[in-house]
């Protein structure tokens, strides 16, 4: 089988919560029974302040003789539509669409503290293939989150005739072996890999408020290696190394810049603002970025509602035609001196198409996160409906390093695409998993800490499996059965110094 193994647990959108349990009982390969169930894990998720909770939702599909059906989903639609979340009239939900509902941690129909089937298949066939797309709500409180994948019960159950012709070891199953496994990280909760996201236009809605650069307001911040800089001027050198790396990619994609301050420094209304773009000339663009400068000293006020309105008006204008939309909010201030609803702003400009990133410069529960979080993504939020969904967080202090880490991140998600992060046989998998694997945060999901160790924020995040038997295989797996499992744990990160394995004395 195949030979091919990518074990990278280190990249964006965390993998969370997927626990399948192979191809068992009820089938696998030609006249064989197989039996997949779920099984998540819970430890020390316990603060001693507050609460944190681990709660999965997923939709599984199943490729088999009647073609790609959806097999099974929690919450169910009934439930959706009982809590008001979907209208019965709209029909079927896109995979897109159910993502975008933006799950709150109080949904019923989470899987939480059970343990449930995902497939239940029986004569499962070469050729077939399940996938599974599961999402990650950690409630209320930063989490060290940690995974583990376990095969057993890899069964021969006799051999029948054609099998006995290839297979003369009738006490060894040959199932895990013959089943290639993918995992990867979901972005879009789309149930499919997305190897790159096509056609793009990003704006960049920089603050240029006071707050972002003057010592008075809070502007001055450590720059990472003994010295002092700026907010912006940080600001500026991660999204001029964005741009950079953008224009590497092969990705169709084109960036512009539009700055606020207050009501009268909204896009380039008065000096030294700045709208721009969205443009492919490299050139051009740094030279925006480069001009880019803090309202003058002494002016105060943040229009943030108003600058959301006017960047996606101006971002609307300016797209090209079929060109995704996408917004990214930089920002380390909470409104005042303007009225234009933050929320409906940005909720009219995701009901007209635009994907809305935002960047929030404050420590964790400083400014107004929650109105932050219910602003970002792509679904029309009430307040305190945001999930997390392309919000990041990073405190001032912290900036220097963490944002270009975070630009790095958005590039993989809207430029690059999907990561996958294992690719073998369900027999490998088992082997590099089995004793519990770190899940690594990037800084723009998490709290940083020491040497590479991240609390991931509360919020959702999306995986997805594959499993596919290749039509090559042949009689050796009639009858052959296996089962895995796999669990989850997240781990309060506060009074928590190590983030130690949580398997390591289970495995």
């Amino acid at each position: 089988m195949s030979d091919k193994q990518t074990y990278d647990i280190t990249r964006r959108t965390v993998l969370a919560g997927l626990g399948t349990a192979g191809i068992a009982a009820a089938g696998a390969g030609l006249g064989t029974t197989a039996l997949f169930n779920d099984r998540e894990g819970f430890v020390g998720n316990s603060l001693a302040a507050g609460r944190l909770d681990l709660q999965l939702d997923y939709k599984a599909t199943y490729d088999g003789p009647n073609g790609v059906e959806m097999i099974g989903q929690a919450p169910t639609e009934q439930q959706l539509i009982d809590q008001g979340l979907i209208d019965m009239a709209e029909g079927p939900m896109t995979w897109e669409e159910r993502a975008d509902l933006g799950f709150a941690c109080d949904t019923e129909g989470f899987i939480d503290g059970e343990a449930i089937p995902v497939f239940e298949l029986d004569d499962v066939k070469p050729g077939d293939c399940g996938e599974v797309t599961v999402s990650l709500h950690i409630c209320d409180n930063p989490a060290y989150l940690w995974m583990r994948g376990s095969v057993y019960d890899d069964l021969d159950n006799g051999l029948t005739e054609p099998e006995g012709e290839v297979d003369d070891t009738p006490d060894v199953g040959e199932l895990a072996e013959n089943i290639d496994v993918t995992l990867w990280y979901d972005e879009d909760c789309s149930n499919t890999i997305t190897e790159g996201v096509g056609t793009s236009d990003i704006l960049v809605v920089q603050d240029i408020s006071g707050s972002m650069e003057y010592d008075q307001y809070g502007g001055d911040i450590s720059d990472g290696q003994g010295g002092t800089t700026t907010k912006l001027a940080v600001a500026k050198d991660a999204m001029g190394d964005f741009a950079t790396i953008v224009f590497d990619e092969t990705a169709d994609t084109e960036i512009g810049v539009f700055t606020f301050g207050n009501e009268d420094y909204i896009g380039d209304d008065q000096a030294p603002g700045i709208a721009f773009g969205p443009s492919d000339d490299e050139t051009d663009v740094q030279n925006a970025i480069s001009s880019v400068d803090a309202v003058p000293e002494g002016v105060t006020g943040t229009a943030l509602g108003l600058a959301v309105q006017e960047g996606d008006n101006y971002l609307s204008a300016n797209a090209r035609s079929g060109a995704q939309k996408i917004m990214i909010l930089l920002t380390d201030g909470e409104q005042f001196e303007s009225n234009v609803d933050e929320l409906q702003a940005a909720n009219d400009a995701k009901a007209g198409g635009t994907r809305i990133i935002v960047i929030d410069i404050n420590d964790p529960g400083d400014g107004d996160p929650q109105l932050l979080r219910d602003m970002a993504g792509t679904a029309v939020n009430n307040p305190g409906d945001g999930d997390g969904t392309d919000y990041y967080n990073t405190s001032a202090d912290d900036l220097a390093v963490v944002l270009p880490v975070i630009y790095e991140s958005i590039i993989e998600s809207v430029v690059v695409g999907e990561v996958v992060f294992f690719e073998g046989t369900l027999a490998e998998f088992n082997d590099a998993a089995s004793s519990g694997l770190k899940l690594e945060a990037l800084p723009l999901l998490a709290q940083s800490s020491d040497d590479d160790e991240y609390c991931f924020l509360p919020g959702t995040h999306c995986v997805a499996m594959e499993w596919c038997i290749p039509r090559e295989v042949g009689n050796e797996i009639q009858t052959d059965s296996v089962k895995f499992d796999l669990d989850f744990a997240a781990v309060q990160c506060r009074h928590n110094d190590e983030n130690a394995n949580p398997f390591g004395s289970a495995a």
